[in-house]
């Protein structure tokens, strides 16, 4: 009943929409609108050292240790139309993962947005949606070169083993400053990931309410609800999740936590595939800090832990990994990382780490050094 509500009320606002869009242009003469796309991005390039235990790797390949990486390059066009009507066009470029020999191109998003006021702004196409907090942020903004494992493999896997953050659909957002610096975003999307048709007729909703209670303190509260599985399948594959963040922010320091929890219903943990009759309840944490030196504004310190279960029904799925780094910025974003992060895995062969294709007891440190050019 909420879905159909929510699909009635979009359907009646892409009404209200066209008609005010027409209505501009005729308050406009016709005349057209100046076009004058924004054109940025970034590249980010790697080296990665990684001294997990990969003797048991079946091909040459997955035996590398060490390499050189370009990791991502994006290509974005943005801009709008008038005061209301906006866009946003991105190409994701990136390099082989580990073991890979192939780069991927894909169509990152491709949106339109219309600005009714501050308090509402309706977004159409392929975007990134309102979950968590550091699922929000590009690599540019991260300060660690990684995402916390919790919210890569739990928020960054939803949708049908996931989508990057991102999905196609319809999303609503704003704020309202006066209630405690109130902002919210809200989306129905297919919930097949990026550059996918919807597999079933349901539509997933996701979205994000943070507030600001006091000066330099933000907390936010996120869900996700829908349904993953194929029409055709016997069995539905439902996925809901959760989370919790809070951050702190004053003069160069960054103080930041976050908590996630997911359900994944007719999922099986070891295969990461349907399964019926299984459940996956993955569940994790991490708590971080930055904090530019004072003497040189240019270089930034930073720590983080995290605890990471893959999965609560099965045991000894546990990755706990502590993150020291150090940034060197050039201008703005551009900067130079240096990242190093130890981990420690239980046995089991359902925990998996980022940039490894080790399992369990056999994944190791990591060292990345990350050179990001925003452009």
């Amino acid at each position: 009943m909420i879905k159909r509500l929510f699909m009635s009320a979009v359907m009646a606002g892409a009404v209200l929409l066209g008609s005010t869009v027409w209505a501009a242009e005729v308050k406009e003469g016709g005349q057209s609108v100046e076009f004058k796309p924004k054109l940025g991005g970034y590249i980010e390039a790697w080296y990665r050292s990684d001294n997990s235990d990969l003797t048991n790797q079946t091909t040459a390949s997955k035996k590398v240790d060490n390499e050189f990486r370009v990791r991502r390059a994006r290509l974005t066009a943005s801009g709008s139309l008038n005061e209301a009507l906006g866009y946003r066009l991105t190409a994701s470029l990136d390099g082989p993962s580990p073991a890979s020999s192939a780069s991927t191109v894909k169509l990152w998003d491709a949106y339109m947005s219309y600005t009714v006021n501050d308090l509402l702004i309706v977004t159409a196409g392929q975007f990134k949606y309102d979950f968590t907090l550091e699922g929000l942020e590009s690599t540019p903004d991260r300060v660690p070169v990684l995402r916390a494992e919790s919210i890569n493999d739990i928020a960054g896997k939803l949708g049908t083993k996931g989508g990057s953050f991102r999905d196609i659909g319809v999303k609503a957002n704003g704020s309202y400053k006066r209630a405690l610096g109130l902002t919210y975003g809200v989306a129905m999307i297919n919930g097949s990931g990026i550059n996918a048709g919807d597999n079933n007729a349901e539509k997933d909703i996701v979205g994000r309410v943070t507030v600001t209670p006091v000066e330099n303190l933000t907390a936010g509260v996120s869900g996700y609800g829908g349904k993953g599985q194929d029409e055709t399948a016997g069995f539905e594959v439902k996925e809901s999740a959760w989370a919790l963040d809070a951050e702190y922010l004053y003069e160069g320091l960054k103080l930041r936590g976050e908590y996630i929890a997911a359900r994944l219903q007719n999922w099986d943990a070891a295969s990461s595939s349907a399964a019926q009759g299984k459940t996956q309840k993955p569940k994790g944490w991490y708590m971080q800090a930055s904090y530019k030196l004072p003497p040189a504004p240019s270089v930034e310190v930073m720590g983080r832990y995290e605890d990471y279960e893959k999965d609560s029904n099965t045991a000894d799925s546990r990755l706990k990994t502590t993150t020291v780094g150090l940034t060197y910025y050039l201008k703005g974003k551009t900067r130079i990382s240096a990242n190093y992060l130890m981990r420690n895995a239980n046995g089991s062969t359902t925990v998996t780490a980022q940039e490894t294709d080790a399992v369990g007891s056999r994944i190791g440190n990591l060292f990345l050094l990350q050179a990001i050019m925003v452009f």
